[in-house]
């Protein structure tokens, strides 16, 4: 009798824990976006004309979107939806290749994972973020990330500060740190800008200076492009997030443009 009251613990207790790790699962991004989706979504990034062949997995995406558990699993499941195809359409701009070739303009996201001949080393001074000689921080990972400043900030979240300003190159030696730089910055408001985060959930509602909350806020954030009327740049963050909301199912939401929002000054 006793082996059966331990059996029958053991069991009881195993089947909490899975529907533990089951109602986690359903509330996080892999609940959102299965690999079959995301890969359909890039159909090129393992192709062998890639610059990043290889290097950009489902399984980094969601690895590192567990370091910040608010990431696509605030709000309704709308909502959640409408942050992954955001953060998908902004990323796979900064990071598109070839968009003339078929079939289609808008499947070329992830093709790059560093910048190719960057215009500047993107080095600023700042004595809390120095550079180090000889570096550049030009555009890498997912978001392209870039400037010694975001370099600097995204290290002291992880403890690597120091190693990330002196090796920006570490961030696409790890592809899990490289979406985990992705994410922190979508996360992360550098005033007077909101965080992505804050404007696609709903928690950013405009600002004195006309600025309105959606889509295009998002792309002002990230810039440029925004303000200047109808710029291709903008036109393309637009594509690539509609692309994606209609493949995962869900509305645009309203203001999805920033051709007459004014611009921050400074990009990425």
């Amino acid at each position: 009798m006793r082996f059966r009251g331990l059996t029958v613990s053991f069991l009881f207790f195993s089947y909490l824990l899975l529907c533990s790790c089951q109602s986690s699962n359903r509330s996080g991004l892999g609940h959102i976006l299965t690999k079959a989706m995301f890969e359909k979504m890039i159909p090129h990034a393992n192709t062998d004309s890639c610059r990043a062949k290889g290097f950009y997995t489902y399984e980094a995406f969601i690895a590192a979107a567990k370091s910040y558990p608010a990431f696509a699993t605030t709000g309704s499941h709308e909502i959640r939806k409408r942050e992954v195809a955001a953060f998908l359409g902004q990323t796979s701009f900064q990071t598109t290749g070839e968009p003339w070739l078929p079939p289609d303009p808008y499947h070329w996201g992830y093709y790059y994972k560093k910048e190719e001949n960057p215009p500047t080393d993107y080095c600023q001074p700042n004595p809390r973020y120095p550079c180090a000689a000889g570096r550049n921080y030009c555009g890498r990972g997912p978001m392209q990330l870039s400037w010694n400043h975001n370099y600097g900030k995204f290290g002291e979240t992880i403890g690597r500060k120091k190693e990330l300003l002196e090796n920006p190159d570490l961030l696409i030696k790890n592809v899990t740190m490289a979406f985990e730089a992705a994410i922190w910055f979508w996360m992360t408001p550098q005033p007077p800008k909101p965080s992505c985060h804050d404007v696609i959930i709903g928690k950013w509602h405009g600002d004195e200076e006309g600025r309105l909350p959606g889509y295009g806020e998002i792309s002002n954030i990230i810039g440029p492009g925004c303000g200047i009327g109808a710029d291709v740049r903008v036109r393309d963050r637009m594509e690539y997030y509609t692309r994606y909301c209609d493949m995962l199912g869900v509305g645009y939401g309203e203001n999805i443009a920033c051709y007459s929002q004014k611009p921050y000054g400074n990009a990425l």
